[in-house]
């Protein structure tokens, strides 16, 4: 009897545990650094020259909501100060940008730029100084603080269904 709870699931158990905690303890390979860099500078450089997507804006905010969340887990520390001023940057960008109501590429001011290109940077400090499952639990806490106050998290795979859905 449940007495008005739901049934009690057993969680799952690993079969192979050792080989589980060697892959969370990992540090991220070149490939999976790569996978997640290279969008990122992408989307920097698009800022940089005025020709940005809302997209690209997306990118870089995202990579900084992670690297607060590696901040505020404890596992690199020193660096919120610098992404809170890229944070700050990239609201006024958001602002000047939706000044009309749509996205319009705008130019970004000297200090914009260098906080952006100093949090793109520490951000890749963080992520080559952090194990595969630290970097899993940092982006699990930025989704979950995104979805908190009222955003929305995309995934790549529905960033790719969105692309495909407008392109049609």
């Amino acid at each position: 009897m449940t007495h008005g709870r739901p049934p009690r699931r057993p969680s799952r158990v690993s079969l192979a545990p050792i080989r589980l905690a060697r892959n969370g303890a990992a540090l991220l390979t070149s490939a999976e650094l790569a996978n997640t860099l290279d969008p990122l500078r992408a989307a920097a450089r698009a800022l940089r020259e005025g020709v940005a997507t809302e997209l690209d804006w997306s990118i870089v905010a995202s990579a900084l909501n992670v690297a607060q969340a590696i901040e505020q887990l404890g596992v690199v520390r020193g660096l919120g100060e610098h992404f809170r001023s890229a944070e700050l940057a990239l609201h006024g960008i958001e602002q000047r940008a939706m000044a009309s109501g749509e996205w319009k590429a705008t130019a970004l001011y000297y200090q914009e730029l260098d906080h952006i290109n100093a949090a793109v940077d520490l951000h890749e400090f963080q992520l080559r100084r952090l194990s595969f499952s630290e970097v899993s639990r940092a982006v699990k806490k930025a989704a979950g603080e995104i979805r908190s106050t009222g955003g929305r998290v995309i995934t790549p795979a529905a960033q790719q269904a969105d692309m495909l859905q407008e392109a049609s």
